[in-house]
């Protein structure tokens, strides 16, 4: 923990005092968002990355057809785009882990911001296809070093708290992906669809130059007198490194195949509406609005949430609802209906991701920076890849069975959320077995 290891150890440079110095000897929720200045700058900058996050994450679908009209290009060239985005963000992973193991962390969120302003000033200037195609691995690395990063930090920062603070911290990724379809509708609308990249560019620039202006001791604060997550079983004690890295894996394949179902479910929800339910076209697009709307408001409830659950607890419960939204989505054949359950499916599954990078970080202390990042890569591959095999099926199959096919991808993160509760018990009890 950085709460213990040194500076130089942790890659953390520089260092300089905290005023009101909020550190491992702890004071609270008061102290960190009253007297604790230079740390509540900190949390609101790490929300307003992942804002940026969120903004960046539907850019390109937001202006797409009007991108590729003005190129006078198809939607496979679209497509493409899409994955030259997911394959920037699974490079961009190992840089950020480099990166953080030598230098300050504010060069590191600087620099991940100043990459996505570099990246969306480019496609300002709306440059050959070729320079595009650049720009958006760009911006791809640039969005997953501040998810990367800002997410490393909080959960070395706030042990204890890690679940309350990411549930933030994933509320402000959901509200930026409602607001980016909106501001670029409204610039659409006025004909100015090309100046959408100002914004997001804009905003990047920004906190480039916040970054480069805050400074808080990274150390573990784990004595707290604000509230704290519900008590979670403790970490295990593992008998050697297969153990350890099965169990590991374990987690990355439950990220990967969770972050492929949610990343399918956001771009073919319409059109399975549109073909199973024969809704039309405009009331189809607003599945995803509900479900987002719905992502957003489950997560404003985790920190409330977490605070009286456990992380095995929730993520069971809200698997098998989720479980449950799925199976009800597939039986209905009513638009409204429908939209009743992708809300219940959105509030059920709202925090399956971060609670899942919490509770791998909560089962293998000392290792939150590669656990987190290594948690990032398998987002960003489930994200490419699913949505991938989603597409081929909308083509080849009937949408009641692509549905089907989302139940059994939900049903297999419940099955491997089960292995890994079954895997942790054992080695638990074997640790007991070998005490007594």
């Amino acid at each position: 923990m950085i709460g213990t290891d040194t500076a130089a150890e942790n890659g953390i440079r520089g260092s300089e005092p905290l005023n009101g110095q909020a550190s491992a000897s702890g004071r609270g929720l008061g102290s960190l968002f009253g007297r604790s200045y230079p740390l509540n700058r900190f949390l609101w900058a790490s929300y307003a990355m992942y804002f940026l996050g969120g903004m960046t994450s539907v850019f390109f679908g937001a202006i797409m057809p009007e991108l590729l009209s003005h190129y006078h290009t198809t939607y496979t060239s679209g497509g493409f785009l899409i994955l030259l985005q997911s394959i920037g963000f699974v490079i961009g992973v190992p840089i950020t882990a480099s990166c953080m193991k030598r230098y300050h962390y504010r060069f590191i969120l600087s620099g991940s911001a100043l990459a996505v302003a570099v990246a969306q000033m480019g496609i300002l200037c709306l440059p050959r296809f070729l320079w595009v195609e650049l720009l958006v691995v760009l911006n791809g690395i640039g969005a997953s070093a501040l998810e990367t990063a800002v997410a490393s930090y909080v959960m070395e920062l706030f042990a204890g708290r890690r679940a309350i603070f990411m549930s933030r911290l994933e509320v402000a990724f959901g509200v930026g992906a409602l607001s980016m379809p909106a501001m670029a509708s409204g610039l659409i609308a006025a004909h100015g669809w090309r100046f959408c990249p100002l914004l997001v560019g804009g905003l990047a620039f920004v906190l480039a130059m916040v970054w480069g202006s805050i400074s808080v001791p990274l150390q573990s604060i784990t004595v707290a007198e604000g509230q704290m997550d519900a008590r979670t079983a403790a970490p295990p004690v593992f008998q050697g490194r297969v153990s350890k890295y099965s169990v590991l894996m374990l987690f990355l394949v439950m990220i990967f195949v969770y972050v492929g179902f949610e990343s399918s479910l956001n771009s073919f929800l319409p059109s399975i509406f549109t073909a199973y339910l024969k809704a039309r076209p405009y009331l189809a697009s607003l599945s995803s609005s509900a479900f987002w709307i719905a992502m957003v408001g489950g997560r404003l409830a985790i920190g409330w949430i977490v605070r009286r659950v456990s992380y095995e607890r929730y993520l069971f419960g809200s698997l098998v609802v989720g479980l449950v939204f799925i199976f009800l989505l597939t039986q209905s054949r009513d638009p409204w209906v429908s939209y009743l359950t992708v809300c219940g499916l959105g509030l059920s599954m709202s925090a399956v991701y971060s609670i899942t990078m919490v509770y791998a970080n909560h089962t293998f202390p000392g290792m939150e920076r590669m656990v987190t990042s290594a948690v990032t890569a398998f987002a960003g591959v489930g994200g490419a890849v699913f949505p991938a095999v989603i597409g081929y099926a909308m083509d080849h199959f009937l949408p009641n069975q692509v549905l089907w096919m989302m139940l059994a991808f939900v049903a297999v993160l419940l099955i491997l959320f089960l292995i890994i509760c079954g895997c942790l018990h054992v080695i638990r009890e074997r640790h007991v077995a070998t005490g007594v």
